[in-house]
């Protein structure tokens, strides 16, 4: 039998395809602005996006700076005028109204949900995120659900998986593993505060990691086997 009570699951890129909910957005967005679009523009916001949001969980901005900040880089990258303000409320309405789950998740999920305690934690925003659960059956599986923006702190900071914790009533640190496919937010964070942690590395990123996760598994059904 496992020795893990508790899992910890991140949710985009681990439960849903937010690569699929990202890029649908974004060109309906831009469509918005009259401006079209191309793989090569989302790969851009991609980078920039990307570093927004470590920026964001090193505490060197706030969730408001993000939210205008990534485009704002991205409309000057492609020399595009653009109001921001509009764009990115468009592209979080967009996106709030996605809700793509990876390949075999709920199957996943019904089989690990007989013998553990799920809880979903993630960095999204609540505008965003709690619309797009709402669209799916996720509830059922899991005992609580965290959202960064709605209790102010966010992974990897210590203060997450304190507030996580205190909703579950602080159960063994060696019985909690935590699944997630950021290296830096989810493993860093999660092994920084003691917990055995899953790096989904869905991507098959190669290049030598600093953070070394417990288990490494390149798709999200092969969690069983650790299990």
């Amino acid at each position: 039998m496992s020795k893990y009570k508790w899992l910890f699951f991140d949710a985009d890129n681990t439960i849903f395809d937010f690569d699929r909910s990202e890029a649908q957005a974004f060109e309906r967005a831009l469509a918005r602005q009259n401006i079209g679009f191309s793989p090569n523009m989302l790969d851009l916001y991609k980078k920039i996006n990307h570093q927004c949001w470590r920026e964001l969980e090193e505490g060197k901005i706030t969730k408001a700076e993000l939210k205008h900040k990534r485009f704002d880089l991205f409309f000057t990258s492609i020399d595009q005028n653009a109001h921001i303000e509009t764009f990115s409320t468009d592209y979080l309405s967009f996106l709030s109204q996605t809700h793509f789950l990876l390949d075999g998740a709920i199957e996943l999920l019904e089989q690990v949900k007989k013998n553990h305690r799920l809880v979903l934690v993630t960095n999204g925003l609540k505008n965003v995120q709690r619309p797009r659960f709402a669209r799916t059956e996720i509830h059922r599986f899991f005992e609580t659900i965290v959202i960064s923006e709605e209790i102010g702190h966010a992974k990897p900071q210590t203060a997450f998986f304190d507030f996580t914790f205190e909703q579950i009533n602080h159960p063994a640190k060696e019985e909690v593993l935590m699944i997630g496919d950021n290296i830096h937010a989810d493993i860093g964070g999660a092994q920084q505060y003691g917990l055995d942690t899953c790096w989904y590395n869905h991507r098959q990123d190669t290049g030598k990691q600093t953070i070394q996760p417990t288990y490494i598994i390149h798709q999200i059904k092969d969690l069983i086997n650790i299990l």
